[in-house]
């Protein structure tokens, strides 16, 4: 059977009688050797002596803590050291005290019970080696009792020792999970710092925050993905969704609240279920979050009438005053360069200027187009619920960094690209996963829907199919690049870009 671990106490307190043993062994060889000149019986007495106590102080600790290992011990050298008193005067020996020794290792390996049976049997043989040298009994009593005063006594420092070795593991434990505590509140108190940072500098937008907080999460648990969305007037909006869901993912769901309302869902999908610390911690480092967002709720509710208005009377003015002066000087810039046909260079600068003012004017109609079109769900939101109506296999996995929602003029043609590339991808890839990646920021971005399918010629496409060709007009039309790279068997990859990244 093997030996348990030993806790520290054990072993300095068996160092210490140890010690005892070859002070008293010493101080009994000296006084035995003065009293008696050396005969032979105190070199016998002696040599049992010494043997007791090298043989404890040899005798690896391990093995007092194996099965009956201490009674063993402590019984071989209750024979020894009662053998070394019977042969120096009983009651009178020099090696009195040293008999004490194996009652003391029993209480300590063994407690109490032990201790006083290893105790009883040293005492009794005392009395019994006092009687054999016809010595009245009554002069072992102190002897005997000496004995049992040891047990007990040890059996107090042990049991002290045994509360203080218990009480340090506990705060030991106190200590690292304050520790980890700690870490949490300071890795809040981070967040807490970043919003406050963010309304201050007037930045404070919720696609970011909940970003952040998600890949913070993410961070923490290896190998699981999730998504974080808000409850809107119309349902749940996803507002980030991050890592690729394991093989076999177990389903978390936290909800996102304050004191008096549910603000959204945090979702995530582990390869193991959550502990319940670990629910713990991540409900805390969401809790300033859920807060952030009931306050961006509640600042849309109370200047989502303000802005509308005020986005429809710019919508108006850039659309009746900057509009009809940037069409007139474009006009006049035409009728300018008709007239210098004789001085080609400036005439150049004329078509050039010309052209700059176009393109404000396409950049006018698309900024007026953004400010009459009502704020809609992310492109992150509308990737996911079309990817929802697609059934059965395979897996389609989106993670997308959406820092913030693209300009309205150009997130349904947009949604439009990514959904067809991953319904073609569904439907005849043949693939095993498909996922849609990509980091959006307003006006520039890049997402790429990306299978292990059998793959296509991207220079051919079936008759009656017009899907590459959709594609390819709607990025067109708003300023977007699209690439189609696909070798057979190896897969395909649909990447559009748009702005100047």
């Amino acid at each position: 059977m093997t030996a348990s671990v030993p806790a520290p106490w054990e072993f300095r307190l068996h160092r210490s009688v140890t010690i005892g043993q070859f002070v008293a062994l010493i101080a009994a060889v000296v006084i035995d050797l003065v009293s008696t000149g050396g005969d032979s019986q105190s070199l016998i007495a002696m040599a049992f002596a010494t043997i007791y106590v090298l043989g404890t102080a040899a005798v690896p600790e391990s093995w007092y803590r194996i099965r009956f290992g201490a009674e063993a011990i402590t019984l071989v050298g209750s024979f020894l050291t009662i053998t070394a008193v019977t042969l120096t005067g009983a009651v009178s020996s020099p090696y009195l005290l040293l008999s004490m020794g194996p009652p003391i290792f029993a209480t300590i390996y063994g407690g109490l019970r032990t201790g006083l049976t290893t105790g009883f049997l040293s005492a009794g043989l005392l009395a019994l080696v006092t009687l054999s040298q016809d010595l009245p009994l009554l002069d072992a009593l102190p002897g005997m009792a000496l004995y049992l005063v040891f047990v007990l006594l040890v059996s107090v420092i042990r049991r002290l020792l045994e509360d203080i070795h218990a009480q340090a593991t506990e705060l030991a434990v106190e200590k690292e999970s304050a520790t980890q505590k700690l870490e949490n509140l300071e890795e809040i108190h981070g967040v807490l710092l970043r919003l406050s940072e963010d309304i201050s500098a007037g930045r404070l937008n919720a696609v970011e925050v909940a970003a952040e907080t998600l890949e913070a999460i993410l961070a923490r648990i290896p190998g699981s993905a999730g998504k974080l969305e808000i409850e809107d007037q119309e349902g749940p909006l996803v507002l980030a969704s991050r890592g690729v869901p394991p093989d076999t993912p177990v389903a978390t769901r936290i909800p996102l609240s304050t004191a008096d309302a549910t603000v959204g869902a945090l979702e995530l999908l582990t390869p193991e279920p959550l502990s319940r610390a670990d629910l713990t911690d991540i409900q805390a480092f969401v809790q300033p979050v859920s807060i952030a967002f009931a306050n961006l709720q509640l600042l849309q509710d109370i200047v989502g009438s303000a802005v509308a208005e005020e986005r429809i009377r710019l919508a108006r003015e850039m659309h009746d005053d900057i509009g009809p002066s940037l069409a007139s000087l474009g006009l006049a810039l035409d009728m300018a360069a008709m007239q210098q046909a004789e001085h080609p260079e400036l005439e150049a600068d004329l078509k050039i200027l010309r052209t700059n003012v176009t393109k404000l004017v396409e950049d006018v109609r698309a900024s007026v187009a953004d400010l009459r079109s009502a704020p809609g769900p992310t492109l992150t939101a509308r990737v996911l619920q079309a990817a929802a109506r697609l059934e059965g296999e395979p897996l389609v996995v989106v993670d997308l960094d959406e820092r913030r929602p693209p300009r309205p003029a150009v997130v349904g043609d947009l949604n439009a690209i990514i959904t067809e590339a991953t319904r073609n991808a569904h439907i005849h890839s043949g693939a095993s996963k498909i996922l849609i990646s990509g980091r959006i920021d307003r006006s520039n971005g890049v997402c790429s829907v990306i299978d292990d399918g059998k793959g296509f010629d991207p220079t051919h496409e079936p008759e009656g199919h017009f899907g590459l060709m959709g594609m390819r007009e709607r990025a067109e039309k708003i300023g977007a690049r699209i690439d189609f790279r696909s070798e057979p068997g190896l897969g395909t990859t649909v990447t559009v870009e748009w702005g100047n990244r």
